[in-house]
């Protein structure tokens, strides 16, 4: 027996009456009576009695029938509710790399977001690039920057800016080489130990290489890795190192820090497998992102 059986069989039963069944259902008369003929014929018994012309009946297997369908109809809508309203009121969890200082225009879009859509929860975590992959497998939204992006299956990728944010030198406002932040001295910048985080995609890191050797003339005399962004800013404030960091990244709000724009940037995407993250204003709630044409 087929869905379209079944869902024919109840509406004949609720019905008794082909012609109705047929225009409620959207089919013909004939492929009314190929449906329940198909359901007698599995069942092995008759559930419509046709022995008075132009008049049906349930038959008692037919009641029994229909009232155990009933019951099975009831249970699946209240389970298919339960499971919309679980995906509804469930947040949205939105991951940024950590270090990422979400831009002002985001923050004011969602607060919009949820005015107009009431049902809408979410969760923002920051998250290290070694969690990106999890996060994905368990249904939440990643954005990062598109060199951080990995390809990941079954997931889809959008991108949400429309210009690509910028990066700068940063240090310390110590550093000998900012004391004039619109014209940093290059040399005094190279003869210091530059410092990146130790996740840096390889394709970010050569671009950064190629860059800072590009500004500086030749790569500066040492290049240390730490654990994050975090680590990064604290060693900054010795005044004798600087890093590179882009334009949505905290590094840059301290205002003990100086910052030089350099002339590369990168573009941010947000990734999510559509097969896991179920949240129906998901795609919603990124386009609204997006349309903000940052």
């Amino acid at each position: 027996m087929t869905i379209q059986d079944l869902t024919c069989f109840l509406k004949l039963a609720e019905n008794l009456n082909y012609t109705k069944t047929a225009e409620e259902l959207f089919i013909s008369q004939p492929a009314v009576t190929r449906h329940i003929n198909s359901l007698e014929d599995e069942l092995n018994v008759k559930l419509f009695d046709r022995s008075i012309k132009k008049n049906i009946t349930l038959t008692e297997a037919g009641a029994i029938y229909y009232k155990g369908l009933k019951k099975c109809k009831s249970v699946y809508e209240d389970t298919m509710n339960s499971i919309s309203s679980k995906i509804i009121s469930s947040p949205l969890i939105i991951n940024f790399a950590r270090g990422t200082s979400i831009p002002d225009e985001y923050v004011d879009a969602t607060a919009s977001f949820m005015d107009s859509h009431p049902n809408f929860h979410h969760f923002t975590n920051f998250i290290e690039p070694s969690d990106f992959s999890n996060v994905l497998d368990n249904g939440e939204v990643l954005i990062c920057r598109a060199e951080e992006a990995q390809k990941h299956s079954g997931c889809k990728t959008m991108q949400l800016t429309q210009n690509p944010i910028s990066y700068y030198l940063v240090a310390n406002k110590k550093h000998p080489g900012f004391k004039n932040p619109d014209a940093p001295d290059f040399d005094s910048i190279r003869n210091t130990t530059l410092f990146l985080p130790k996740n840096l995609p390889d394709k970010l890191k050569n671009t950064f290489f190629g860059n800072i050797k590009k500004l500086l003339g030749e790569m500066p005399v040492e290049v240390m890795y730490l654990d994050s962004m975090d680590s990064v800013g604290l060693f900054l404030r010795s005044g004798r190192c600087f890093s590179v960091a882009n334009g949505w990244q905290s590094i840059l709000d301290s205002k003990n820090h100086v910052s030089y724009k350099m002339d590369f940037a990168s573009h941010f995407v947000a990734i999510w497998n559509p097969s896991k993250c179920t949240h129906p204003q998901v795609k919603a709630y990124l386009d609204t992102l997006k349309a903000l044409a940052i």
